[in-house]
């Protein structure tokens, strides 16, 4: 994807990972054409709209100066005639200049995945990284192979040693502000496409409520450790704001088993380490107060998942894109239930998915829940900073209205 000019693809939703990617590098992404792969010919000259979500034949836009512009805090770049990514003024440009501008009681973070993001992130005015992806750096370290073919190989020291490269860039450009990771979710399809993953992987006919997660932990832990094995070399290099987040946990029996692998890591007795959830499976509201006995410093809400999975639509499917709304009143319901729920049990509370920085109405719904945190993509921190800044007067306001009357 870094080499790309822009990205189209036949199938895929907004929520697809090749759609969230696009954006934290920057690149203009088109998903769900349907039949992207049979029209365009290699070779073709053509210009990509991302922001109409359109692909047009030939060189047609007249480019901005710069061969970019900026408007409402998104970036829209058209590729060049050389096929070479275009360069404008970046997001980190724009948002460097409003730093500061904007104080907030809750936390903005980021969510990155991309080490070659790091510098240009790091110092722009975020709380730190709510959700650090592990899929592109996974990637990178496995260098085309499936997991296991490492392991029956003898060649595991290659993945850990990049893998801990990888997180250490992390931490070390935030610290000391906090970086939480969350461990590997691949799904069997993607793992699939790794060299030996036919051997390992079954076929499944619905891989994104299948086989991944903390499931896969507690059946592979072997995998796991070694994920688990990075995560501690970064430790003990000193950089303690690296934190863990479960992807996916279905039940307090999976959760009790992860907490064991990480226990046996050693990370668990190390002071300032913390164990987060993620909150995608609509089942955690039930299982918290099982969850912060484990010992769970937070939840985070996956806003993608849980909305895929409280209202039975496809993520992945763009046949259900006009289904799968976070704006559902069964999601925000939820989320007004699951939000207050935690804060009495003690956990700290944010959220990671994309809906907070699509629809504005989302960070008053939120604020007034009394989340502690908000992770967004590069290209809208300082709006999203806006809005929640304009939900908290909102919020003392009523406040100081009711009390008056």
């Amino acid at each position: 994807m870094r080499k790309a000019a822009a990205i189209v693809t036949d199938a895929g939703g907004m929520t697809c990972h090749a759609a969230i990617v696009s954006r934290e590098l920057g690149i203009p992404c088109v998903v769900g054409t349907g039949e992207a792969t049979r029209v365009l010919r290699d070779g073709e000259l053509v210009t990509v709209d991302a922001t109409r979500g359109v692909v047009l034949e030939g060189d047609v836009y007249e480019r901005p100066p710069a061969g970019g512009s900026v408007s409402g805090g998104v970036v829209v770049l058209t590729p060049r005639p050389d096929g070479t990514p275009a360069s404008g003024p970046g997001v980190g440009a724009a948002a460097s200049a409003l730093a500061g501008a904007v104080v907030t009681g809750t936390q903005i973070l980021v969510n990155l995945s991309e080490p070659s993001q790091v510098a240009r992130v790091k110092d722009l005015h975020v709380d730190g990284v709510g959700l650090l992806r592990a899929e592109l750096m996974v990637l990178e370290a496995l260098a085309g192979d499936h997991p296991r073919v490492l392991i029956e190989e003898g060649r595991t020291e290659e993945f850990v040693a990049r893998m801990a490269r990888a997180l250490t860039e992390f931490a070390a450009g935030f610290a000391p502000r906090p970086v939480t990771y969350r461990t590997i979710d691949f799904r069997t399809n993607e793992f699939r496409g790794l060299r030996g993953g036919d051997r390992y992987e079954p076929e499944e006919n619905n891989p994104m409520i299948g086989y991944r997660g903390a499931l896969r932990y507690t059946q592979e832990p072997d995998v796991f450790r070694l994920e688990l094995e990075a995560l501690t070399r970064v430790w003990d290099a000193g950089l303690h704001n690296l934190h863990v987040m479960l992807p996916f946990v279905r039940t307090t029996r999976e959760l009790r088993r992860c907490r064991e692998l990480i226990a046996g890591s050693g990370l668990l007795e190390r002071p300032d380490f913390e164990l987060w959830v993620m909150a995608e499976v609509p089942s955690v509201l039930f299982n918290l107060a099982d969850y912060a006995a484990l010992g769970v410093a937070g939840i985070s809400i996956g806003s993608n998942d849980l909305t895929q999975l409280l209202l039975g639509a496809d993520r992945d499917s763009e046949l259900l894109a006009e289904t799968f709304d976070e704006r559902d009143p069964a999601v925000t319901e939820y989320l007004r239930e699951l939000i207050p729920r935690a804060r009495e049990l003690g956990l700290r509370t944010s959220i990671c998915g994309q809906a907070p920085s699509v629809y504005p109405e989302y960070a008053d719904l939120l604020v007034r829940a009394g989340i502690d945190a908000i992770s967004v993509n590069i290209d809208v921190i300082e709006r999203t900073r806006a809005l929640v800044a304009a939900a908290e007067q909102r919020v003392l306001l009523d406040g100081a209205r009711a009390r008056a009357g």
